[in-house]
C-alpha cells in the first residue's frame, strides 16, 4: 500500500485499530489526530520540494512543561538521498547538501 491513496473503508478501519489499542492500553491522554492547516502547508511543501525526495512524517511527544504535554505529534520532515535536506548551494541543481538545514515542518495541531 505504500505510496499511493488508499480506500477511505481501509483508512478508518486503520484509525478505529489505533483507538482499539489505545483505550486497550488504557493510555489515558490519547492524540487521535494531527493537523495542520492547508495553505500553510502547501506554501512549505513548495518552498522545500525542489529540495528533497522524500517526506518523513516523524514521531514526538510533546515535552514536559509544554500545553500538550504527553500527547503523540507529527512533525514534517524532508529528506533527499537518505539524510535530512539542505539547501542548495551549487550550481547542478537543487538539493545538492551544500547550503543550511531545512527546518522541519511544525508539530501541528493535535486532536482531540
Amino acid at each position: 500500500m505504500a505510496n499511493r491513496p488508499i480506500p477511505v473503508a481501509v483508512a478508518t478501519g486503520m484509525i478505529s485499530e489505533y483507538l482499539s489499542y489505545m483505550k486497550a492500553e488504557s493510555i489515558g491522554k490519547q492524540s487521535q489526530y494531527v493537523g495542520f492547516n492547508s495553505p500553510e502547508l502547501l506554501k512549505w511543501l513548495e518552498m522545500v520540494s525542489p529540495y528533497m525526495d522524500e517526506l518523513r512524517i516523524c514521531f514526538g511527544i510533546y515535552p514536559p512543561g509544554h500545553e500538550s504535554a504527553g500527547l503523540i505529534t507529527t512533525i514534517l520532515w524532508p529528506y533527499k538521498n537518505g539524510a535530512p535536506a539542505k539547501k542548495s548551494t551549487g550550481s547542478e541543481g537543487k538539493g545538492d547538501g551544500g547550503g543550511g538545514d531545512l527546518e522541519p515542518y511544525n508539530e501541528g495541531q493535535t486532536g482531540p
